[in-house]
């Protein structure tokens, strides 16, 4: 069976994406997906990320990424507050909405541009929320993002707080893990 996509065809078993938690080898990857992704690039990722940060980060907590035919096409980060504190915008976000005990950030989601609308971050925040069970994710979205805004409320992120950092507006999100199996 094949998928018809704009002007080219693509086989179905091409979609199947391998799920897995991060290593150290994947943060070249990851780097180059946020790349991509950036505010400056037209994307809508607020930070970027050093290597050595996605380093740690995967020391302390999942990093779920996706891949498909070998390639990385999608990550979804879990950190603790404490990674990103020495950060102005997160800073905002902790002012603005500091969560429960065992909270933690949920964030930043980046998909490949041609994998959207796939399927592929309900995959990711299922296996996000498989690994931290019980535990309160917050994110943070830019306000005039309506595509990531629709995303979270559709696995169950709830408006918690608002905020604006250096002019733009922002909203905190958050959600606890048991509410994804309603979104299957």
């Amino acid at each position: 069976m094949e998928i018809e996509n704009a002007a080219q065809v693509i086989p179905a078993d091409e979609r199947i994406y391998l799920i897995s938690n991060a290593t150290v080898d994947d943060v070249p990857e990851i780097l180059a997906l946020q790349l991509e992704n950036q505010v400056t690039r037209g994307g809508f990722l607020s930070i970027e990320f050093p290597a050595q940060w996605f380093e740690t980060v995967i020391k302390d907590m999942p990093i779920v990424v996706a891949r498909r035919n070998g390639r990385l096409v999608g990550y979804l980060v879990s950190s603790p507050p404490a990674s990103t504190q020495h950060l102005p915008l997160p800073q905002a976000k902790q002012r603005a909405y500091p969560g429960g005990r065992g909270a933690y950030n949920s964030g930043p989601l980046c998909i490949a541009q041609n994998e959207r609308g796939r399927g592929l971050i309900a995959k990711l925040f299922k296996t996000q929320r498989s690994l931290l069970a019980g535990r309160e994710g917050i994110a943070f979205i830019r306000r005039d993002n309506a595509a990531s805004r629709a995303v979270h409320a559709r696995y169950g992120f709830r408006e918690v707080a608002q905020f604006s950092h250096t002019g733009v507006d922002y909203l905190v999100v958050s959600y606890f893990a048991e509410t994804i199996d309603s979104h299957d």
